[in-house]
């Protein structure tokens, strides 16, 4: 069967491997759709994390396909069925760090196949485009649960990369009135007010103060008596500290922020401007517990996220997905399409 790897960097091949065989607890899925996420694209440019140079590692933990067959102790599972799948439950890390299996494939082993824990069903209407970004919108769903959002919020979302794109499509699901969308990139703004952004920064040439405050009001600092927006809830999807210091100055005392994005070097912070405004740092990573939420959301026609996806290869057509992929101007969500060949 064919599948993608990464050899090192920039150096993807979609080789002819070993069809997956399902052991006495585990699914083989047939793969339909897979995402390519950032994390996918910081491993084609920086190597994968913890492994040494030379290893060649699957890719892609985004997917949605139809159960191929099942092993003898799995139970409410079977060939023919159409799930998404929890690619970091039990035992797997499908995509993220499993040598031999990853999600840019005709099939992939999923082991410990359990029944809305591993893999979770799909209904014959959900179509697979929206079915496929079970696993990204669960990411931000996690961060709007720790920090217990409320329709009330008023958010600034740092970052209208995918992840960013879905909080904001989340946050209007949540009835969520004021929402503030900060990029450097026109087009990805575009498609945050499509999905229900209330106001955009572009801070190319955009103070985000000015801009936020006009929207959402200001209000003064207890201790400092400064002028400040008046936020709530901050949620970072973009990684850049200049950036996340700036928007710790602008924010009213006791704003949450939640962390989603991944910072790849240090920055420091003024630790007396978050004693003094009472701001909390709330750290998220992964979904423990939001695939389901994810996956009913997308299951309701009232949820809109049809500006997340912006363009779909067949899964032949790899490196040009991937060098899209990496244009922030013309692709946000972009997916492989996959065609299983034969068994």
């Amino acid at each position: 069967m064919k599948q993608i790897r990464l050899y090192g960097t920039n150096d993807l091949r979609l080789d002819d491997v070993p069809e997956p065989t399902a052991g006495p607890s585990d699914i083989v899925l047939s793969v339909a759709l897979a995402g390519i996420c950032g994390t996918d694209l910081g491993f084609l440019h920086q190597g994968y994390i913890g492994r040494p140079g030379g290893t060649v590692m699957p890719l892609g933990h985004e997917l949605v396909g139809t159960i191929e067959s099942v092993g003898i102790n799995v139970r409410k599972l079977k060939p023919g069925q159409r799930v998404v799948v929890h690619p970091m439950k039990g035992r797997n890390y499908i995509g993220t760090g499993d040598v031999h299996h990853g999600g840019f494939a005709d099939r992939v082993l999923v082991r410990d196949a359990s029944l809305n824990d591993t893999v979770f069903p799909i209904t014959d209407t959900l179509d697979s485009r929206r079915a496929v970004l079970t696993e990204p919108l669960a990411v931000g769903i996690h961060g709007l649960n720790l920090a217990k959002t409320t329709a009330s919020d008023k958010v600034v979302v740092l970052g209208a990369g995918p992840i960013g794109l879905g909080v904001v499509a989340s946050l209007k699901y949540r009835g969520v009135r004021d929402i503030a969308v900060v990029d450097v990139v026109d087009e990805r703004l575009e498609r945050a007010r499509a999905l229900g952004a209330t106001a955009t920064v572009n801070t190319a040439h955009q103070k985000p103060f000015a801009i936020i405050s006009e929207s959402f009001g200001t209000r003064k600092s207890k201790i400092y008596r400064e002028t400040t927006a008046d936020t709530s809830l901050v949620v970072d999807c973009a990684g850049y500290g200049p950036l996340l210091k700036e928007v710790i100055e602008l924010c009213a005392d006791d704003t949450r922020f939640v962390i989603l994005a991944t910072y790849k070097q240090e920055f420091s912070i003024d630790l007396a401007t978050l004693m003094a405004k009472q701001l909390q740092l709330i750290g998220s990573i992964s979904y423990p517990t939001e695939f389901a939420e994810a996956l009913a959301m997308l299951e309701d026609p009232e949820f809109y996220i049809d500006p997340m996806i912006s363009h779909c290869y067949p899964i032949t057509q790899f490196a040009e997905a991937f060098e899209v992929a990496q244009n922030a101007r013309e692709s946000a969500k972009v997916l492989l399409e996959v065609q299983p060949s034969p068994s």
